[in-house]
């Protein structure tokens, strides 16, 4: 049963962002790990490092990261906590320990939100991939 629910930003042309980005992972374990992960939080009650984190600095302040590695190589999804037991996510990206990809992934999480708060663009449910039926994920 699904105790959190994720949001995604859609921007005004409406294009889904963690869609999009999801999409562009290379098929087989970048996108697999992803819906694991996703899915794992998902049925948690509280998450906790090292699968999240805040990010350092005042103009980024009450945004977070979810963190998982594929292969080597580090994944994350930035976002926030827009209620209790929900996260919006903003932007997909990699970190290879100094620089994220796409660099500006920080300046983009922060564009994005105000433009959520702002009513410019929208944040719209993001649909699970899972084997499971919808009602056993919690969804009506």
């Amino acid at each position: 049963m699904r105790t959190w629910r994720f949001l995604q930003y859609v921007s005004p042309q409406g294009r889904a962002a963690i869609d999009d980005w999801r999409k562009a992972l290379a098929v087989g374990p970048p996108r697999a790990d992803l819906d694991v992960f996703l899915k794992t939080m998902a049925k948690l009650r509280e998450w906790a490092p090292p699968d999240i984190d805040t990010l350092k600095g005042s103009r980024y302040q009450g945004l977070l990261e979810l963190r998982w590695k594929s292969g080597r190589k580090p994944h994350r999804i930035l976002g926030y906590q827009s209620a209790d037991r929900e996260y919006t996510m903003l932007v997909g990206c990699t970190h290879d320990g100094k620089k994220y990809d796409p660099p500006d992934a920080f300046e983009t999480a922060v564009r994005r939100r105000k433009q959520i708060e702002s009513g410019e663009a929208q944040a719209r449910e993001y649909q699970l991939i899972t084997d499971e039926p919808p009602e056993e994920q919690g969804i009506p």
